[in-house]
């Protein structure tokens, strides 16, 4: 159940964001909006939806908890890491799949996610009493609040299994919650993409960038579609296929979604994979979906981290005790695993994505950094350039990509794998080439689980650290997961083996059980 401290602050984004041009003299104070007197005029509309937008920033409300570096904890791309075992005990615990209900980050990634889904639900009930001179841009506003909703409850669905399907506002007396059926969720996210697929612009200007699109929706239909048919039908026992309202998402109707945005978003590859990984290119052409993050914040501090508008994943990725005109230092949490380094290592992509310490000769502290590897993400590690001028270790400007082109290209091989593998195969080549060049010869596809193989490895390499890895893993069902899991950690070795009990979730958080008055029923495993 969302608490109250997130309506709450609602109030207070809200209160921040309104304007001042009426009288000075007027009697009702400037600040003082609340709903009684908010949602009057399609700006009111927009603040409320930039209060959604907000959400996708939150990292670290209960605990720390950025979403790829969660992701990647739970894969074999990465362990928990810190200073030690006691740094971020529930990171190290989710680490192995064995946190405690009651831990911060599972409190923290629940919390979040269910407050974005509120700001959502809020403004679409509120939005059909508002007047609107121009429609469109009222279903515009729809479109960008049912694809957020759709987003956030996608990350629910794959962290927690079974969660409730809130599509109403509550109010404090509505307890008693229970979990709604996980196929029930899957349609309700397939039923808001496919509504925003076919109302949201397939184009935004240069100074709203960071807005959803058509094929940021379409994207992520995608996304949610491959999911629903591996880990839904194979783990958590889907029978049915996933539907938006009447419409039936089909294979076919995923495979033509992937066609559009290769052959009429103007999205595409960048010519230099590590062009996309510098901190000041910022919404480049590869990017369908970015959540945009600034060193531009004031008012978000240790005492209000969800405050801050900077990337957390930085700051926590860093090895500690650097010394270097480079390189900044960091928190050492998720060191890089032998396993995917030894798996890059001879890719041309490893020295973007793997900060090789050894390799660079850079002077850190080894001895401060819990299941040190001697790798970290440089992806994401903090650089001196970006360091920013205030709250230098809450604000850090990097945006976190959230759909490429490159995996748009990488999900139409996968699903043109069963009856189109020359379509597949010019999918992945194109992915391939970039990495090893025009003159580069790909492996040859096939429609097996050596084509499979092929495909996740390139995944792997290619969206090394970026948080898909775990879902991918899950995608090919427990059995797989446990073996790259386990495999990874005993390359080390390191106590973060799979436990296929649980299925891959994490627990629902105590106090939301509590709150529901037992009606939420815990996940397995724990």
């Amino acid at each position: 159940m969302v608490k109250i401290k997130y309506l709450a602050a609602f109030l207070v984004l809200i209160a921040f964001a309104s304007g001042c041009s009426k009288d000075f003299l007027e009697k009702e104070p400037l600040t003082d909006r609340v709903e009684a007197n908010f949602y009057k005029t399609p700006d009111d509309a927009l603040q409320a939806l930039v209060a959604v937008y907000d959400v996708l920033g939150w990292q670290c409300g209960d605990g720390f908890h950025p979403w790829d570096l969660v992701c990647n904890i739970l894969s074999d791309d990465a362990y928990a890491g810190g200073s030690g075992p006691g740094d971020r005990p529930d990171l190290v615990r989710m680490g192995k799949l064995s946190n405690y209900p009651s831990d911060e980050a599972v409190l923290g990634l629940w919390a979040d996610r269910y407050a974005g889904i509120y700001r959502a639900n809020l403004l679409l009930e509120k939005i059909e009493g508002i007047p609107f001179d121009d429609e469109a841009l009222k279903t515009r506003y729809i479109a960008e609040a049912r694809f957020l909703r759709a987003y956030f409850y996608f990350q629910l669905e794959q962290l927690y299994g079974n969660i409730p399907l809130i599509l109403k506002t509550l109010s404090p007396n509505d307890k008693k919650l229970t979990q709604a059926q996980p196929a029930e969720v899957y349609n309700q996210i397939a039923e808001d993409l496919w509504f925003a697929y076919q109302n949201l612009p397939a184009n935004v200007s240069s100074a709203q960038l960071g807005r959803a699109t058509k094929w940021a929706a379409g994207g992520m239909l995608a996304r949610v579609y491959l999911y629903h048919k591996g880990y839904g039908k194979q783990v958590l026992g889907i029978t049915s296929d996933m539907k938006a309202g009447d419409k039936t998402i089909s294979e076919e109707v995923v495979e033509g979604i992937i066609d559009d945005i290769v052959n009429n978003s103007g999205h595409g590859l960048v010519d230099n994979y590590a062009d996309l990984f510098y901190p000041g290119n910022k919404n480049p052409i590869e990017s369908v979906f970015e959540i945009q993050h600034t060193y531009k914040s004031n008012w978000g501090d240790w005492g209000w981290r969800n405050g801050s508008e900077g990337n957390w994943t930085v700051i926590m990725t860093g090895f500690r005790g650097v010394e270097s005109d480079l390189y900044e230092s960091g928190w050492s949490f998720q060191p890089v695993t032998l396993s995917l380094a030894t798996e890059m290592k001879t890719d041309p992509r490893y020295s973007t994505a793997i900060l090789d310490a050894q390799a660079e000769g850079l002077k850190y502290k080894p001895e401060d950094c819990f299941q040190h590897t001697g790798y970290a993400f440089k992806k994401f590690h903090p650089l001196k350039a970006f360091k920013p001028s205030t709250n230098d270790m809450l604000n850090w400007p990097y945006n976190e990509k959230v759909l490429r082109f490159a995996d748009i290209l990488l999900m139409g091989t996968e699903l043109y794998l069963d009856n189109d593998l020359n379509k597949a195969q010019t999918y992945f080549n194109r992915v391939y080439r970039r990495a090893y060049g025009a003159a580069a010869t790909p492996p040859v596809l096939s429609n097996s689980e050596a084509g499979l193989d092929i495909i996740y490895h390139e995944r792997r390499v290619e969206f090394a650290g970026e948080g898909l890895r775990y879902w991918d893993l899950l995608r090919r069902g427990l059995d797989y997961a446990q073996q790259k899991i386990n495999a990874a950690a005993q390359a080390n070795p390191q106590d973060e083996t799979f436990n296929p009990a649980t299925r891959g979730l994490l627990p629902i958080p105590q106090s939301e059980i509590t709150l529901s008055e037992n009606s939420l029923v815990q996940n397995p495993g724990y």
